[in-house]
């Protein structure tokens, strides 16, 4: 039986690769922010579905 592992990635290449979209569900909540990829880093920690969402992509947190 093969075990399927879930590809790995840092948070600096998830942020990358989502930043667009990363920045939408959060200025869905704070319209108008500033942000900068420390801003969208504690987001993701701090936000149960953004970290949900980052863990689900491999990023190891």
């Amino acid at each position: 039986m093969s075990t399927k592992r879930a590809a790995t990635m840092t948070m600096s290449q998830f942020i990358q690769q989502h930043r667009e979209q990363l920045d939408r569900e959060i200025h869905q909540r704070v319209p108008n922010l500033k942000l900068n990829d420390e801003e969208r880093r504690l987001w993701v920690l701090n936000d149960e579905g953004l970290y949900r969402w980052a863990r689900s992509e491999g990023v190891k947190i």
